[in-house]
């Protein structure tokens, strides 16, 4: 049973690690000076934890090895986590039904999967003062690819959470306030953004269903140290989660990685959505602002979050240098691959028209 301890119960949200066969030393130096600053009661990895079939090709111990390595700072602290899983986990070539029952073998472990609808590692956690139900926290899987783009929160999930938000509503008289963590976003993120021109400083440019436009973030209605430098990657169907959501309204706030350069959040018909940026050395990210988020729930029923950066932890020196500066130029998404590739070829060209002008005219 999870309880408050003070006047906060703070929730960590740790994303996208995406590590492979060996764990980077800046990822965990991350994780463990945000504990130390922290000290939270339940810590969350939100998905991706790891990825890379060539990296383990579906051996379980290579597996529970770096799961082991990744959650050991918290483990070391006696304190409770869970998880949800993301698009890259069950890419490894072991299934996110054999990875939950890794997980199950670790210490400090809480959660189980419901069983019956889509998905792994669907479930709710109960967060209690004394004998007084609080809030509720829900872990979704939010699944994988489509045939293009991204998948979403299944109807039969959503059916399970209503059922489950009514029943504790029943049981207790009133509708518990609650808190959703899962790895994929919400389409409806893209209410915080402001559609921009091409040349607007910062625009981030739209891919799939958003394709040819560009972004920034409406500073009305985000955090103040938000940041957004690559395009929400939201699945291409909108499950109607979040009107779920607002049926009742006792949803405060959703939590999502996936997209690792992205930590901001704004309320958006009074739910608070917000992205936490990739915690993970070993895929790219946004350098020195990788980070985790906290979730501060209070006793009143209200919240407060915030993230915490490597660069205000840890500081400006990395131990992985070379690799650090690999990742840093990496492209984001197949997207982001593609047209990088076109504007270098079509460089190319370009150069090579300009040579044979040169030789025309000077040769």
């Amino acid at each position: 049973m999870l309880n408050f301890k003070n006047d906060t119960f703070k929730i960590m949200q740790i994303a996208d690690t995406q590590e492979g066969a060996r764990v980077s030393p800046d990822t965990l130096d991350l994780i463990n000076a945000a504990l130390e600053r922290e000290n939270p009661d339940l810590v969350v990895y939100s998905g991706d934890q790891i990825w890379g079939k060539a990296n383990f090709k579906g051996n379980r111990d290579k597996v529970k090895d770096v799961l082991d390595q990744l959650t050991q700072p918290v483990r070391s602290r006696n304190i409770p986590f869970t998880v949800c899983f993301g698009n890259h986990d069950r890419q490894v070539g072991l299934s996110n039904e054999e990875q939950f029952e890794i997980y199950k073998e670790f210490d400090c472990f809480v959660g189980e999967s419901v069983e019956g609808i889509d998905g792994v590692a669907n479930h709710v956690i109960e967060i209690k003062d004394n004998d007084d139900l609080k809030f509720l926290l829900y872990l979704f899987d939010s699944h994988t690819n489509l045939s293009i783009g991204y998948d979403h929160v299944h109807e039969n999930q959503i059916a399970w959470y209503k059922k489950t938000r009514d029943e504790y509503e029943e049981k207790y008289g009133r509708l518990i306030p609650s808190v959703v963590i899962q790895h994929i976003p919400l389409c409806e993120v893209f209410e915080l953004l402001e559609e921009v021109k091409k040349s607007k400083k910062g625009a981030v440019r739209g891919f799939r269903t958003h394709a040819n436009r560009f972004y920034v973030l409406n500073r009305d209605r985000v955090n103040s140290t938000g940041f957004m430098k690559e395009s929400p990657a939201d699945p291409q169907e909108n499950s109607g989660e979040l009107d779920a959501f607002k049926e009742k309204g006792e949803v405060l706030g959703v939590y999502f990685g996936h997209d690792h350069n992205n930590s901001f959040n704004g309320k958006v018909d009074g739910i608070d959505l917000g992205y936490t940026q990739g915690a993970g050395f070993h895929v790219y990210g946004p350098g020195k602002d990788r980070g985790v988020r906290i979730i501060e729930l209070k006793k009143d029923g209200s919240l407060d979050t915030y993230d915490l950066r490597f660069r205000n932890l840890v500081g400006n020196k990395v131990k992985e240098p070379i690799k650090y500066a690999i990742f840093q130029i990496m492209p984001t998404n197949m997207f982001d691959a593609v047209s990088r590739a076109i504007k270098f070829f079509a460089g190319l060209g370009i150069a090579a028209i300009i040579v044979i002008i040169l030789l025309f005219f000077f040769g």
